[in-house]
C-alpha cells in the first residue's frame, strides 16, 4: 500500500424526520455539504433509510462531514460504512496485465 493509505470510502445511510427531505436537502445545499470534492453522490431511497450519501476523503475529512449532517434537526438517524481503498483501478490493472504477460 502507498499514497492511498488514508483514503477511505463511506456510505451514509440517513432517515429523516417524516416529510422533511425537501427540507433537508434545502439545508445540505446552501450550507454547501454535498457541494465538494469529498462527496461523490447523493441518492434519494425509499425503504428504512431516506437518503444515501457516498463520501470519500482521508477518515479526518469523512468525521467531519459526517458530523455537519448529523447537526442538522431534519436528521433522525445515520448508519455508516467506511471501506478503506487498498488498491487503486490502476493498481489492479497492472497486476492483471503482469499475471497475463507471465502466461
Amino acid at each position: 500500500m502507498g499514497a492511498q493509505d488514508n483514503r477511505a470510502r463511506a456510505y451514509v445511510l440517513v432517515a429523516l424526520r417524516p416529510g422533511k427531505e425537501k427540507e433537508f436537502c434545502d439545508e445540505i445545499l446552501s450550507k454547501g455539504l454535498i457541494l465538494d470534492s469529498e462527496v461523490e453522490r447523493m441518492d434519494f431511497v425509499h425503504g428504512s433509510f431516506d437518503f444515501v450519501l457516498t463520501l470519500r476523503g482521508t477518515i479526518k475529512s469523512i468525521d467531519q462531514r459526517l458530523i455537519e449532517l448529523r447537526k442538522s434537526s431534519f436528521v433522525r438517524k445515520t448508519e455508516t460504512l467506511i471501506c478503506f481503498e487498498m488498491f487503486t483501478w490502476e493498481d489492479l490493472s497492472s497486476r492483471l496485465g503482469e499475471k497475463t504477460r507471465d502466461l
